[in-house]
């Protein structure tokens, strides 16, 4: 309720320090942030019908981007998102809803059509309320993780924005020196669909040895250094609000983790017939969290179990609940090859051997299967 409150209220206070910069520039051309639409979008409005018209050719997302950019600074991509021609008004619609609190620097160049050339800064304002939204933990939970660590987890109390976060990241060493280039600048995808988990990524081409990143600037992780992951309360949730507070976790690089999984290695302690106690699965090494929440499975004669799956013990340990009591009988537990640990090795291939070029052509994960017994 709030949000839509600020969002009606935004046409007074938006900033839309608009600058006229090329030549012809209609008087009434200006660009604007609509709140009213479902989705706030940004138009340049006060077109002439001749460039109005002109604009409404088919063109690409790299064409209409040229035309009319939005994005959160001059050296970001730009922002995703559609365009639509609507009277005298060209309309950008952002496929995420703008951040409140964030500003957003647009440009208008119709200089292919004759028209003008517009500058703008524009921006919803950020939530009023007091700042709630906390980093709930970060995985992998461990204090000590491999130098060849290829990926951490933040999982946050409340939905964020859609930004990315690595600029609000940071790696320390024991001394207190940043560590340059740890992570890959990813984006928006990375985000899990609710918006609460962020992943990211360490750079692979230092992590995985004998190509040149690594070559010339070795692992982020070095074994028996000391290091913290600071996330920065600027930081804004879903309702532009910064985090409460700064959160840190200070862990130790250990050795690499060098071999693939292998699932004569995990230990199956089955519950017996007709309680519902939890099926548990231990591995000799941490797996990667997001991972084994949906990468393993329980099967009976082909079809899936239903129930409910837990991960604990520091990522070593798998636990299922049926919905169902176990009925005595032969079941299998599905792993799919995608399951990895926390240095990318998956089922049967290590991340070492991998070869970069390679394109698995299946588009479906393969499968491994682990049988046990549900006895009487």
């Amino acid at each position: 309720m709030i949000v839509r409150a600020l969002r009606a209220a935004a046409l007074a206070s938006l900033i839309a320090l608009a600058v006229a910069c090329g030549r012809g520039t209609p008087p009434s051309a200006a660009i604007v942030l609509n709140t009213s639409t479902p989705t706030a979008s940004v138009e340049v409005t006060g077109l002439s019908s001749d460039i109005a018209a002109a604009l409404e050719k088919p063109r690409t997302p790299e064409a209409w981007a040229s035309i009319l950019r939005v994005a959160v600074s001059s050296e970001a991509p730009p922002v995703l998102g559609t365009y639509r021609v609507v009277g005298r008004t060209l309309r950008f619609t952002p496929a995420f809803p703008f951040d409140p609190g964030r500003q957003y620097q647009v440009r208008f160049d119709a200089s292919i059509v004759h028209g003008p050339v517009l500058a703008a800064t524009v921006g919803l304002p950020a939530s009023v309320d007091a700042p709630s939204t906390t980093v709930a933990a970060v995985y992998p939970s461990g204090d000590v993780l491999p130098e060849n660590l290829l990926r951490m987890y933040v999982i946050f109390s409340a939905p964020m924005s859609a930004a990315s976060g690595i600029g609000h990241l940071e790696l320390l060493g024991a001394d207190g020196t940043p560590v340059e280039g740890a992570f890959l600048p990813l984006d928006y995808e990375f985000w899990s669909p609710d918006h609460t988990r962020f992943t990211v990524f360490f750079d692979p081409g230092r992590v995985k040895r004998g190509i040149l990143p690594n070559r010339q600037s070795g692992r982020a992780l070095v074994r028996g250094g000391r290091y913290t992951l600071v996330v920065k309360t600027t930081w804004r949730d879903a309702n532009g609000r910064p985090l409460k507070e700064e959160f840190l976790k200070t862990f130790m690089a250990g050795a690499a983790e060098m071999q693939p999984l292998d699932t004569a290695d995990w230990r199956i302690q089955a519950p017996g017939g007709g309680s519902r106690a939890p099926l548990s699965v231990r591995f000799p090494k941490p797996l990667d969290r997001a991972l084994l929440t949906r990468a393993l499975d329980v099967r009976r004669a082909g079809e899936p179990v239903a129930g409910e799956a837990h991960v604990d013990d520091g990522e070593t340990r798998w636990r299922f609940t049926p919905r169902e009591p176990w009925a005595p009988g032969r079941y299998e537990l599905l792993a799919l090859s995608i399951l990895e640990d926390r240095a990318g090795n998956q089922i049967g291939r290590a991340f070492e051997v991998d070869n970069f070029e390679t394109v698995d052509k299946d588009p479906d994960p393969k499968t491994v299967t682990v049988g046990f017994t549900i006895a009487k």
